[in-house]
């Protein structure tokens, strides 16, 4: 396995933060010199979602496999794109949802395809998260420009859909949601949703509860 060659930040300050802590010997200052970089195979975006597919794009073509974190676009049209480029360039692209590979959700996987426990008729399931708690907390994902519309379904929700597709083996063909908000106008409070493929009911909630919030994550690794 190749090791990580370097990381590209949203500043000069972050990216050299970033290299120091993680032993990286290359700090890219921008896009453009990390995609002419011919030792690099692959790239992981970590940048806020509205850049996704711009970035994705430029990186396939200039021979980069993509792994990009969720949402992969703002919106479906830009999603269709993007795997049209995967095809036309040859390149691997890939969207990071690791809760499939927790020990647990391995173990759900297995149990329904040895049909150890029947054929599944109604899947339940909570993302709990406690940031964005206060009414002071701001994070660029609640603007709609740099986050996209979905909010907490493309944020969070995405990868509940995603977990209880691959662990059941269904995919989801209709939808029925409701929404409730907060006091706080500027961010979601709940949402619940239910999924309802080739009947199999799917009930999916989002929910914030207290605790400690989670520190800020890396931008691009």
């Amino acid at each position: 396995m190749k090791p990580v060659r370097g990381a590209l930040g949203s500043s000069t300050e972050t990216t050299a933060a970033a290299c120091e802590s993680l032993n990286l010997e290359r700090a890219y200052t921008s896009l453009d010199e990390l995609a002419a970089d011919a030792t690099v195979d692959v790239v992981h975006l970590c940048t806020p979602n509205y850049l996704h597919f711009d970035q994705a794009s430029r990186l396939l073509r200039a021979g980069k496999h993509v792994l990009c974190e969720k949402p992969l676009t703002m919106d479906s049209a830009e999603s269709e794109l993007l795997v049209a480029l995967v095809r036309e360039t040859g390149k691997v692209g890939g969207v990071a949802y690791n809760l499939r590979y927790y020990p647990l959700c391995q173990e759900a996987r297995a149990l329904v395809e040895k049909g150890a426990i029947g054929q599944p008729k109604l899947v339940h399931g909570s993302f709990l998260q406690d940031w964005l708690l206060y009414p002071g907390d701001w994070n660029w994902r609640l603007d709609p420009k740099l986050g996209g519309q979905l909010r907490a379904v493309s944020d969070i929700g995405t990868h509940w859909l995603d977990l209880v597709t691959w662990i059941t083996g269904r995919k989801v063909t209709e939808l029925c949601a409701d929404g409730e908000c907060g006091s706080c106008a500027h961010r979601d409070r709940r949402l619940r949703l239910r999924f309802i493929p080739s009947g199999r009911r799917l009930k999916r909630r989002n929910d914030r509860v207290p605790g400690q919030r989670r520190p800020p994550s890396p931008l691009v690794v």
